[in-house]
């Protein structure tokens, strides 16, 4: 069995949460955009569930995984920890 270093399994582990946050974003913003043409577009309904879902996504892209994962995990590796 090959060892792999620490280091490198956290910055596999740091890329992959990067990645996910990255796309939580984006589908937050697209989802975003969406919901406010389905407004101005009078399908209420529609537009309100989208605005829900993209503040979720952006949410969970944000904070959840940027901020309270992410960032700690840089601060971590920027110390040498």
């Amino acid at each position: 069995m090959v060892d792999v270093p620490a280091v490198a399994v956290e910055l596999i582990e740091l890329l992959a949460v990067v990645a996910g946050a990255g796309a939580a974003s984006a589908i937050g913003v697209l989802l975003e955009r969406f919901g406010l043409d389905a407004v101005t577009g009078g399908d209420l309904v529609l537009g309100a569930w989208a605005v829900g879902m993209g503040l979720l996504a952006l949410y969970v892209g944000v904070v959840a995984l940027g901020y309270e994962q992410a960032l700690p995990r840089i601060r971590r590796l920027a110390a040498g920890e």
